[in-house]
């Protein structure tokens, strides 16, 4: 199996990569066919763009790649949670100019939070004063 390299992209994922990267993930290593098959029913990509995708993702470093037999397999090099958190401080910085507590109140404003979900959130505000 390949290793993981630590990558810090430049760029967020394009929709239609995020939505290869989301199955990929998911897989965790997988060829071009693997993620082909794996897209939810009513999005048909052909598997040349599903190629074309996973090479341009590869050529970015979110994915490496090792020949096995005929096909290459595939691995990303930043887990779902990593990404996350770049994604995150993207928004974060780009679009709530650095103000953290303003996108966490845009959040509440624009979520519709359940009882319980309201109670997860205050214990985790509870658990990050300490």
């Amino acid at each position: 199996m390949v290793g993981r390299k630590r990558v810090n992209p430049d760029k967020l994922l394009t929709e239609v990569e995020f939505e290869l990267m989301n199955v990929i993930w998911d897989q965790e290593f997988c060829t071009v066919k693997d993620v082909q098959l794996s897209l939810p029913k009513g999005r048909d990509l052909a598997y040349t763009s599903v190629a074309t995708i996973m090479k341009i993702l590869e050529e970015k470093k979110y994915l490496q790649s090792q020949k096995k037999d005929k096909a290459h397999t595939y691995i990303p090099t930043i887990s779902r949670t990593e990404y996350e958190a770049i994604a995150v401080r993207h928004v974060s910085t780009n679009v709530f100019r650095g103000d953290p507590k303003l996108m966490v109140m845009r959040l509440l404003e624009e979520s519709e939070l359940n009882e319980a979900e309201l109670k997860d959130i205050r214990a985790l505000l509870e658990k990050a004063k300490t």
